[in-house]
């Protein structure tokens, strides 16, 4: 699908140009070529095909501000979930004001403004988001744009742009009709500046009581192993902090799983298979005892890091929630003389409460029949895209099960596989998914810091979580974890915490903890796992030396 879309835009740039030259003589002025090449560049005319939406970035000239003037936020789109009258809803009424340098919202005055357009897809941009605003929304081709505001390079606000100029603010996850009332922008401060006093005296009281945020973050660790074909141990970070304060950070083995009923670890272990080890998955609910032994089957008494030389089946966690967990199946042909041969390579996701005897659940039985138009959809445009369109699927029950979670901008998205022969011959193909996980695999996946707010500030990092409260976020760069605390929606200048990370880490695993529950999760985490400190809470990480 992104190759034809490339393909239709590369056609419109080059009728672009074809129109810019017709009838246009030798003689020509200068400055009437200088013209066309400014049109040729300027929303209304043809822009540059770029591989990504997120990529698709205009930076457009001071005099030309996106929405210059003075905009009240008219009324709140409602929705069949979050229905609210504007008389409920304390946005309803405010006013934001937009000049090439300056933009005052809020009752504060923002400077050092810049503006930054984005032409995105419709459906990818709401996949995260709420999709009933969509009945609201005039759009054509599935395209919108989105405008994001910067005061020296630091994220502000954000607006949507439809196919009728209808503008949208997008404020916490609401949206807000925005109307012009002026051209100027002055006479409003003193009555956004009352407001503003009168809303930070309110935080001022409520900010009296603690706040508790807790988060266990599950890892998987690529390790050498003596066939050379590599493994992965798992461990769990437990990170809490209360009232800005981060206390120590605790790492254990393997992972510490909360659900319902209690905690869980979940295990990869080795086992003797008819034709070589296969790894297995186990999880049992921990008792809250003393000990703090890890139960294990001793079959084949394989651990992790394994010193046999014959391998058939090699399972890697790639994600785990309260009640399903997402795995990589790579299975070797150990009938080839290369040892490290691949017969198939495929994705299961797999209920905790029954690892080992089901062999993965069907996206129907996640999305219903939206999961399989999904998967079916999904397939034919791979298929067409990588020349194999004459390829049919055998075993659709088999196709239905080949899907996973996978962590992409700060969310959790679907991810299906397609292996066209599952003889080895063809290579395997991923492709999205357009659904969002449901709430019974993915609890919590909202981000209180903008994906493009946070990679701003930190280029490198790879990956980012908020806390529900909005007061902690845990930023992942390939060699640390970095604790800062939200001002806003923006993170702090500096981290309140630097943690060293071993190279290849992966998160599986990210479950919040909120209030008064961190203290109960820390003492279940310290007694029934072999803990060590990874951060002290008085400036570094222990195991950081450089």
């Amino acid at each position: 699908m992104m190759e034809k879309q490339h393909s239709r835009k590369f056609d419109h740039k080059i009728l672009c140009r074809r129109r810019a030259h017709h009838g246009n003589p030798k003689h020509r002025s200068y400055r009437a070529i200088m013209l066309m090449l400014v049109m040729a560049i300027s929303l209304s005319a043809c822009s540059q095909a770029v591989p990504e939406s997120t990529d698709r970035i205009i930076s457009p000239v001071n005099m030309a501000v996106p929405a210059a003037g003075t905009w009240v936020l008219e009324r709140r789109l409602a929705d069949d979930i979050t229905a609210v009258s504007d008389a409920d809803d304390s946005l309803t009424g405010e006013k934001v004001c937009f000049t090439h340098d300056t933009m005052l919202y809020g009752g504060q005055i923002f400077t050092g403004i810049s503006y930054k357009i984005r032409r995105v897809n419709v459906h990818e941009y709401f996949l995260h988001k709420n999709w009933e605003i969509l009945k609201n929304l005039n759009y054509e081709n599935n395209e919108i744009f989105v405008v994001n505001v910067y005061s020296k390079d630091s994220f502000l606000f954000e607006f949507i742009v439809d196919s009728n100029d209808e503008k949208i603010a997008v404020i916490d996850d609401r949206y807000y009709v925005m109307r012009k009332v002026s051209d100027d922008v002055g006479g409003i401060q003193a009555v956004t500046a009352q407001d503003t006093m009168a809303s930070e005296a309110q935080e001022a009281i409520a900010q009296k009581q603690p706040v508790r945020s807790g988060l266990l973050l599950g890892v998987r660790v690529p390790v050498q192993t003596s066939d050379g074909l590599g493994d992965y141990r798992y461990g769990t970070y437990w990170i809490s902090c209360i009232n800005g304060e981060i206390r120590p950070v605790l790492y254990a083995d393997d992972i510490y799983l909360p659900r319902m009923d209690g905690f869980w670890k979940l295990l990869v272990e080795k086992k003797m298979g008819p034709q070589g080890v296969e790894d297995t998955l186990r999880a049992f609910k921990v008792t809250n005892t003393s000990s703090k032994a890890r139960p294990r089957t001793s079959e084949a008494g394989f651990e992790n890091v394994s010193a046999r030389m014959e391998t058939r089946i090699r399972r890697a966690i790639i994600y785990v929630g309260n009640d399903y967990a997402c795995v990589e199946n790579t299975i070797y042909d150990t009938a080839s003389d290369n040892a490290g041969a691949v017969y198939e390579k495929n994705l299961r996701t797999l209920p905790v409460d029954n690892l080992m005897n089901v062999d993965g659940i069907k996206i129907s039985d996640m999305a219903g029949e939206n999961g399989t138009m999904a998967m079916e959809n999904a397939i034919t445009e791979v298929l067409v895209n990588s020349g194999y369109e004459g390829i049919v699927i055998l075993d659709d029950d088999e196709q239905q099960k080949n899907f996973a979670l996978y962590r992409k901008t700060g969310h959790w998205f679907f991810k299906g596989r397609i292996d066209p022969d599952r003889q080895g011959n063809l290579p395997y193909m991923d492709f999205n998914l357009n659904l969002i996980p449901p709430s019974d695999m993915v609890a919590y996946d909202v981000l209180h810091v903008p994906w493009k707010e946070m990679k701003d500030k930190l280029p490198n990092a790879v990956d980012i979580y908020t806390s529900p409260n909005r007061d902690l976020a845990v930023v992942l760069t390939r060699s640390h974890i970095l604790l800062y605390s939200i001002d806003g929606k923006k993170l702090a200048d500096e981290p309140l915490a630097r943690i060293l990370l071993e190279e290849g880490s992966a998160v599986i695993m990210a479950e919040w903890s909120l209030g008064e529950y961190v203290s109960r999760w820390e003492q279940s985490f310290m007694k029934n796992n072999q803990t060590r400190v990874v951060y002290d809470g008085t400036g570094g990480s222990v195991a950081d030396t450089d």
